[in-house]
């Protein structure tokens, strides 16, 4: 029974760490392009250090670009970007990042950048250079400083 018990957990360990999320460096290449596109265009100056892809599932998962700014880039499987993070107290530009917010930021916030932005199912969440996070409906209208 002891063996039997051992063997088990041995199985059910196994299954789990499979189940896992996985993570591969691959090469920029493995990006869909409109990813490529998008690091292109707004990142056309700086070098790509690691591109790694988690597998959430068997439908695909997301990218994870790393520059050599130390910017870091997420992309969905379809290669559209969800998350986008500067270090610590750096900006980052806002040429993909909707006019409304980029014009909230100036108006409300003059001197101070945008640290990071992640899109979410009800709008954008936007991290200042100064520790403020604001929240932004779909449309770039702002709605409220989060907590």
């Amino acid at each position: 029974m002891k063996k039997v018990s051992s063997l088990l957990l041995a199985l059910v360990m196994v299954v789990a760490l499979s189940s896992c999320e996985k993570e591969e460096v691959v090469g920029i290449e493995e990006i869909p392009s409109v990813g490529q596109a998008f690091l292109d265009e707004h990142f056309g100056d700086q070098t790509v250090v690691s591109v790694k892809r988690e597998k959430e599932s068997s439908e695909g998962g997301e990218y994870e670009v790393r520059l050599d700014n130390g910017v870091t880039v997420k992309f969905d499987k379809g290669g559209n970007w969800e998350d986008v993070d500067a270090p610590v107290n750096g900006s980052l530009p806002t040429t993909f990042i909707l006019t409304p917010i980029v014009d909230y930021v100036e108006a409300e916030y003059p001197n101070v950048g945008i640290n990071g932005i992640d899109k979410e199912r009800q709008g954008f969440d936007v991290e200042l250079t100064n520790g403020v996070d604001l929240v932004f409906d779909t449309e770039g209208n702002f709605v409220r400083i989060d907590p």
